[in-house]
């Protein structure tokens, strides 16, 4: 098995076949469909055989709808035994979701493409750099790997991934390399306001609505380390939004005076029992919510990471609790 940034090796595979597959994470943010978008969208131009797959039963976020979404399969094609499938800013098989490590187990070769540091290197070759701000450069590298052209449509996705991921360029993983690439791709024809408006401006008022009332939930535990907020099925119906539109909150957790960890806790959906899922993000760098998360079976990075268990609200915040005692 072929393990950390061997660029070559990914890019040879990809020459040696002619049809494949792309699929990023279930239940995917800015850069899993930014990096989706942006190496499918390239490598089809380039002559390839491609299938887009975004895992998963919720619908896919209105925020990124623009990128050309429409295609995207939420199941992996018929065919995908025969193809090779390359996973973008995906951990683990499991988080292609249910048909996730049917899918790389039978696939004809794989490819994974990820940044997080507690990627399982589930592929034949690993192209995994934890120091990456996110997926879409790791693509970037890819595709120049690939001597592949980069249009202003691949660029505008790239550059999602960027935003997004490194928090408008305002997280810690906002590095040089972060704005050094976001130049290259201003001058490849992206226009950034025109990226912020679609991604930031111009959304519902149930978005709003929906946002108020989460964030009227919020709790201050452990002497105000940790900021918690919920997103109830109450919530949802009242303001007719979706569990996307709750994007956002979590970071006015975060910037609340003294806090070391905010969360967000959200209510099970239909088919999920019990299963309470959190969002985590820390607003200190000492503080790693991804061995929070591990210890409640997810994973992540050191300042943003994710799990469910199956419980209650209640047991969510017991474990954190727990967790960030004894940090």
């Amino acid at each position: 098995m072929t393990t950390a940034l061997d660029l070559s090796a990914a890019a040879a595979l990809l020459r040696a076949h002619a049809r494949v597959l792309v699929a990023c994470h279930e239940a995917p943010d800015g850069d899993a469909l930014g990096s989706l978008v942006g190496l499918g969208l390239s490598l089809r131009n380039a002559g390839w055989d491609v299938v887009l797959w975004a895992p998963g039963d919720s619908p896919l976020p209105d925020d990124y709808r623009w990128l050309g979404l429409d295609e995207a399969k939420r199941l992996p094609p018929a065919d995908a035994s025969e193809r090779l499938l390359v996973t973008v800013d995906c951990g683990s098989a499991e988080r292609l979701g249910s048909d996730g490590p049917a899918t790389v187990a039978t696939a004809s070769a794989s490819i994974n493409l990820d940044h997080h540091g507690d990627n399982t290197c589930f592929a034949g070759v690993n192209v995994v750099d934890a120091n990456s701000p996110c997926a879409t450069i790791l693509v970037l590298h890819l595709l120049r790997a690939l001597d592949l052209p980069i249009t202003l449509e691949v660029a505008e996705a790239l550059y999602v991934g960027i935003v997004t991921d490194t928090g408008r360029f305002m997280y810690a993983n906002a590095s040089a390399e972060s704005h050094r690439v976001a130049a290259e791709l201003i001058e490849l024809g992206v226009d950034p306001a025109q990226i912020f408006r679609r991604l930031y401006e111009g959304k519902p008022a149930s978005r709003v609505q929906l946002q108020a009332r989460i964030l009227s939930s919020l709790e201050l535990r452990l002497d105000g380390r940790l900021a918690v907020a919920y997103v109830t099925l109450a919530d949802l119906d009242a303001t007719n939004a979706s569990e996307a539109d709750a994007e956002g909150v979590i970071d006015a957790l975060r910037s609340i005076a003294g806090v070391e960890v905010a969360a967000l806790v959200g209510a099970p959906r239909s088919g999920e029992g019990r299963v309470h899922k959190c969002s985590l993000r820390s607003a200190q760098p000492h503080v790693d919510v991804a061995r929070i998360a591990h210890a409640g079976g997810g994973g992540g990075h050191t300042l943003a990471a994710g799990f469910a268990v199956e419980g209650s609200a209640a047991d969510v915040v017991v474990l954190i609790e727990r967790e960030l005692r004894g940090a």
